[in-house]
């Protein structure tokens, strides 16, 4: 029996000694810090990998066109949460996934229950999630020491870390008086607009489609959204000049430079913003979960998901490399590189905490993480939502009129495809 366990694990290390595999990832630190590590991998388990990064729209293009049923150019691809229906039927789920040789295959149980949420699709986890991506807000930790008294005398309560929707203008108004713009607001036709119509629109207790039954059906509260739209719009009085073509490069910019006293923050950005060569804020910064809205406290998440096509020919060793980028073993070295953790207990670690103290923020916000709409056609959804957001946060259009528009238009993709 003994000889027999030798040459089965002789066997299994032949043939991943013999394997090569396509990995196909999103471009960032995250994967820049897996990258630089990849020689590790390889010399442990001798499987060679040829590790792919392109920019988010690109990955998408090139797993649509390289994945199918019969055949794949890629043994793990990693794709972005919103567009897992898009691809679900190709991919291996992840309870079939083989266990690893030398990393362990990660239990729900190590990584967060939410993120895992992120890979699931009519009740199946098709999926690893690898990074700990939802919306991290961020203040101002030295303007709230300085203005504690003065804006106590004015407001009535103790200034701090925006818990409300209430508090959050009030500070915006507060600050923006003294030459800090409150806000900085995401306002370009983006995949980000789309994340901040569903921030608001959630936090106001309304959702914009819904799957039931097997029948998808817009959902979508006119008058929740239109309240929704009409406080976004209070905020951008708050906000920087140009605040209604804003994107991650201005919104960097600003409050790297001071200019700005809160605002969200996609976890794998926020090391710019304690760079002291990039920021003249860095060490001056406060995170935690977003503030609560009228009906609820939510964080929009956006959990990026290793999946390996069910064409792959090279499964075992594509698992392999995904437990060992999932390990915690590796996770350490991976977080100090630059890699944004989903696992429980390295965004709680005592050591990584002191070194990042956004990822207890990200614990935090992980609990009240809510999805983009989810359908196999989303893009075309994420489209319809872009457009008629910035049209109405901008002045382009009243709220009500892009509110009726969104939700006739939204309609209009599901009939096409038979919804």
């Amino acid at each position: 029996m003994r000889k027999f366990s030798v040459l089965i694990t002789l066997l299994i290390a032949t043939f991943l000694i013999a394997t090569t595999i396509n990995v196909l990832v999103w471009d960032d630190a995250h994967t820049e810090a897996v990258k630089s590590l990849i020689k590790v991998f390889e010399k442990e388990t001798g499987i060679k990998v040829n590790f792919e990064m392109l920019p988010s729209r690109s990955v998408l293009e090139k797993t649509a066109i390289g994945v199918s049923s019969q055949k794949t150019d890629y043994d793990l691809v990693a794709i972005d949460e919103p567009f897992i229906p898009q691809f679900s039927d190709l991919l291996l789920p992840y309870d079939e996934w083989p266990e690893g040789s030398k990393y362990k295959k990660p239990s729900l149980k190590v990584v967060l229950p939410e993120a895992f949420r992120a890979a699931e699709w009519k009740g199946v986890i098709r999926g690893l999630p690898i990074n700990g991506n939802v919306y991290v807000w961020m203040a101002r930790k030295d303007l709230i020491e300085k203005y504690q008294d003065e804006f106590k005398k004015e407001y009535g309560y103790d200034l701090g870390f925006p818990d409300t929707f209430d508090q959050l203008i009030d500070m915006a108004k507060f600050f923006t008086k003294k030459g800090i713009y409150g806000f900085g607001p995401f306002t370009i036709k983006s995949e980000g607009a789309t994340c901040e119509a569903i921030f608001m629109f959630e936090s106001f207790g309304t959702s914009v489609l819904e799957l039931k039954d097997g029948k998808y059906k817009v959902v979508l509260d006119k008058e929740k959204a239109v309240k929704a739209i009409e406080f976004y719009k209070e905020l951008l009085k708050y906000s920087p000049p140009g605040a209604t073509a804003y994107g991650h490069s201005e919104r960097i910019a600003a409050f790297n430079q001071g200019k700005i006293f809160t605002m969200f923050q996609w976890p794998a950005i926020i090391p710019s913003h304690e760079n002291p060569d990039e920021s003249l804020v860095a060490g001056k910064i406060l995170y935690g979960p977003p503030p609560a809205g009228p009906e609820k406290r939510v964080a929009i998440r956006g959990c990026w998901i290793l999946a390996i096509p069910k064409a792959s020919k090279n499964k075992k060793a594509a698992a392999e490399f995904a437990y060992w980028w999932a390990s915690k073993e590796m996770g350490k070295k991976l977080v100090k590189a630059g890699m944004t953790p989903v696992r429980e207990d390295l965004l709680l670690d005592p050591e990584l905490r002191s070194e990042k103290p956004w990822f207890v923020a990200i614990f935090q916000s992980m609990k009240y993480a809510v999805a983009r709409p989810r359908f196999e056609k989303y893009p075309e959804v994420s489209d319809v939502i872009q457009r008629y957001w910035i049209s109405a946060v901008t002045g382009q259009i009243t709220p009500e009129e892009a509110i009726d528009k969104m939700v006739e238009e939204i309609k209009n993709v599901l009939r096409k495809y038979g919804y």
